[in-house]
């Protein structure tokens, strides 16, 4: 997590960042995006509130130089960034037996993609549609204080599948600066506002929506056997897209929307199209 904090973060956010902050302020928890001034996606984070302002949580390998690269933009703004440190925790509650134990403190979201709760300092969100997930995150000390103890609930590798079968992009290493928010669906899940302000890349953003159509998208799919990230898909004459997130046989990728009903080839693997919840 970035810690945005001073007078003046949520108007350096607003001019940043995809999503309403205002709207953050009355929800506390949403998704969104950083875009650059072509109008591709640097990063896909959450925003929460944490004390004194804004916590923005994204890959832990992206957050060093996402900081820095924020800080250029403040000019003589009132605005702190910082990224986390060991006093910060980030858990994952799976099945309905451990998300269950989050009634009591008023932390079980609704179940729904992105339905949020805060409570006791701690954020909680749904990420699962097909099966149970849910993360929280904090200071160590607001886990201590509610009883729950951040040694556990560490099942990372389920909530990353969990992203992908709700359809959730992470963006990291070479996907950063390739994709509009369009194409990876961040319109469809909530993470843009269409109502605020001008914000980095949104001309290009606002183009895409006023024209009411992207041609490529964000796709699930399962693969008969495993795939990694950075492969290729094919129809079958050419290539169409690469393999953006991957966990065992369920993967997201952008490919043309004109093809989302065909099976996909991957060096002799069949890749077939799957749900997307909010599709």
């Amino acid at each position: 997590m970035i810690s945005v904090t001073g007078s003046d973060a949520g108007e350096f956010l607003q001019g940043q960042l995809t999503q309403d902050i205002e709207l953050v302020g009355k929800q506390g928890c949403l998704p969104a995006a950083w875009c650059n001034p072509k109008g591709r996606v640097i990063i896909v984070m959450r925003i929460i509130r944490v004390d004194g302002g804004y916590g923005l949580v994204m890959p832990a390998s992206l957050a060093d130089s996402a900081c820095e690269r924020f800080k250029m933009f403040r000019f003589r703004a009132d605005v702190e960034l910082e990224v986390s440190g060991s006093d910060w925790a980030h858990l994952v509650f799976k099945g309905e037996m451990e998300i269950t134990d989050l009634e009591p403190l008023e932390l079980r979201p609704e179940q729904e993609v992105n339905a949020s709760r805060k409570a006791l300092g701690l954020t909680a969100i749904n990420i699962g549609i097909e099966e149970a997930c849910v993360e929280l995150f904090g200071l160590e000390a607001d886990f201590k204080n509610a009883g729950i103890d951040t040694n556990d609930h560490a099942d990372f590798q389920f909530l990353s599948a969990a992203r992908i079968r709700a359809g959730i992009p992470e963006i990291t290493g070479n996907y950063t600066e390739k994709y509009t928010p369009h194409m990876l669906n961040l319109d469809l899940i909530g993470a843009i506002s269409f109502d605020k302000g001008c914000y980095t890349g949104q001309e290009v953003v606002a183009r895409t929506q006023n024209l009411g159509s992207s041609k490529r998208r964000l796709m699930r799919y399962r693969a008969a056997s495993t795939l990694t990230s950075g492969d290729k898909l094919s129809d079958g004459e050419r290539d169409v897209g690469e393999v953006l997130n991957v966990v065992g046989s369920d993967l997201l990728a952008v490919t043309p929307v004109d093809i989302h009903n065909r099976t996909l080839v991957s060096d002799g693997v069949e890749v077939t199209p799957a749900n997307l919840p909010y599709l």
